[in-house]
């Protein structure tokens, strides 16, 4: 059942497609499309919709002109604007007009369906407070002013659901700029961290994003206060250093009891001055982000501290074992050049450097005597051995933030004919990082010297190589790593 219907306005049918199917197939909402100004106004007029999203920028008829259009049509229709960060105070303009709220390109998903989420939710909470009495003008009113309400309240936990998703302190400093240019429809803000006795605006709306000196300006009085200023018209301006012509807000984050940053909003769409609810509201705001910052910080520091315990742990396996040490560190090596030749995405690469170096980790649960044994294995000793990937698994399993490092540690080796351990998976069920890891790993493992063999030659292992291709390797993978610089016979890629 659909949760709504969403008119979808702009010229380019990429936009119209990603908007239709993160809408659609991903929030539950029913679609159309227009590809201009004047389809879009044809089809408000002919067909019912829950809410607009619009470009602004359009031929035949702009997305302002839309907006304007559809308000004379239909003044309860919800128009949401579609824009870039480079043009946000275009979409605070057409908030001023009357559009309900923006989104910027390129398309965060959660935000997009939040923000659907929310218009429908108020016009459904609306629907059931609506009586016949609505036409007197008390109730009225009360209506308008409980809109208005629902309409910070919905802005608000848009906003915040948002920011709860960003692991990234600088993800969050780059959009936070754009948030509360949202939520209290401002045309000029900025935040800037503290650093070196001056504010570094990381991202800034209507400003200049430079190191302004902290002495003597407002931003001093915010920091050593740890409380929020608002600065009158005809105050000086720590941008420009001009006096203000409209109120200039300013709040400071705060963590572990100090100032670290500030957030400033000024001239807001409507030119007039900051009420007691949107003070409110920003501080609520600044508030949740600081929290967020701090998480994060703290976050980073837990992860470091857990990796470091991680790389301990593989480097006292290693010690026990003179053969292999650095192994890990040459089959990520190896592993990184044939990503590099398959045009592995970044994201992936970094699975590899990190779940590469620890594929081994569970060969801290085998016994010394069968590790370093430095003739043939009994039965028993080589099931042994076969249990170090499901030990490894078993050692991340409980930390929530390495899956496709999991994956990596437990299928290392595995076989595409489906001959490995210890699952037994075929060809394309295992990922392709973990069967690059698979070709680097058997390569450095033939070409290292072992307790009950000496290493073979480079010559020797790649003819192994490209004899197990399609049975024990992935093809592509070998073929992949024939054309590195270590395949080639290049010592560690050199």
């Amino acid at each position: 059942m659909e949760k709504g219907r969403v008119l979808i306005v702009d010229d380019d049918p990429i936009v119209r497609d990603v908007l239709s199917n993160i809408l659609g197939s991903v929030g539950g909402y029913g679609t159309d499309v227009a590809v201009d100004g004047l389809e879009g106004v044809e089809k408000v007029r002919t067909h019912e919709y829950d809410m607009v999203f619009t470009d602004l920028t359009m031929p035949r008829l702009n997305g302002m002109d839309l907006l304007r259009e559809t308000k004379r049509i239909n003044p309860s229709l919800s128009v949401v604007v579609i824009t870039s960060f480079s043009t946000i105070e275009s979409a605070i303009n057409a908030m001023k007009e009357g559009a309900r709220d923006f989104i910027t390109k390129p398309f965060n998903i959660n935000t997009v369906i939040s923000v659907a989420d929310k218009i429908v939710g108020e016009k459904r909470l609306l629907g059931r407070l609506s009586s016949p009495l609505d036409s007197q003008a008390t109730i009225g009113r009360l209506n308008t002013e409980l809109f208005s309400n629902l309409h910070e309240i919905g802005m608000f936990h848009t906003i915040t659901t948002e920011l709860d998703g960003m692991y990234s302190n600088k993800e969050i400093y780059e959009k936070i700029v754009e948030m509360t240019a949202r939520l209290l429809v401002v045309k000029e803000a900025s935040f800037g961290i503290v650093e070196n006795g001056s504010l570094k605006i990381e991202c800034g709306l209507g400003v200049l994003q430079r190191h302004i000196p902290i002495d003597g300006s407002l931003f001093e009085r915010v920091l050593q206060s740890g409380n929020y200023y608002i600065a009158l018209p005809g105050e000086v301006n720590p941008h420009t250093g001009v006096p203000l012509a409209s109120p200039f807000f300013s709040i400071p984050f705060i963590m572990n009891d100090d100032a670290f940053a500030v957030l400033s909003l000024s001239n807001k769409a409507d030119g007039t001055a900051f009420t007691e609810s949107e003070i409110s509201l920003a501080l609520a705001f600044a508030k949740k982000a600081a929290l967020r910052i701090e998480n994060n910080a703290l976050y980073e520091v837990f992860y470091n501290n857990l990796v470091n315990t991680l790389k301990a742990l593989v480097t006292s396996i290693e010690a026990r074992d003179v053969y292999t040490r650095h192994h890990s560190e040459r089959v990520v090596s190896y592993s990184l050049q044939i990503a590099d030749v398959m045009g592995v995405p970044a994201e992936e690469k970094d699975v590899i450097r990190f779940g590469g170096y620890l594929h081994d980790i569970g060969k801290i649960g085998v016994r010394d005597t069968v590790l370093l044994k430095p003739g043939r294995l009994t039965d028993e000793e080589m099931a042994e051995i076969r249990q170090h990937p499901v030990i490894g698994d078993n050692i991340i399993k409980p930390i929530k933030f390495f899956p496709k490092e999991r994956e990596l540690i437990r299928h290392h080796h595995e076989k595409v004919d489906g001959s490995g351990y210890p699952d037994g998976l075929e060809g394309e069920q295992t990922p392709l990082i973990v069967r690059i890891i698979q070709v680097a790993d058997t390569y450095d493992a033939m070409t290292s010297s072992r307790p009950y063999r000496r290493a073979l030659s480079h010559e020797v292992a790649v003819a192994e190589l490209i004899r197990c291709m399609n049975t024990q390797f992935d093809a592509e993978a070998v073929r992949a790593f024939l054309q590195t610089s270590a395949g080639r016979g290049g010592a560690n890629g050199d």
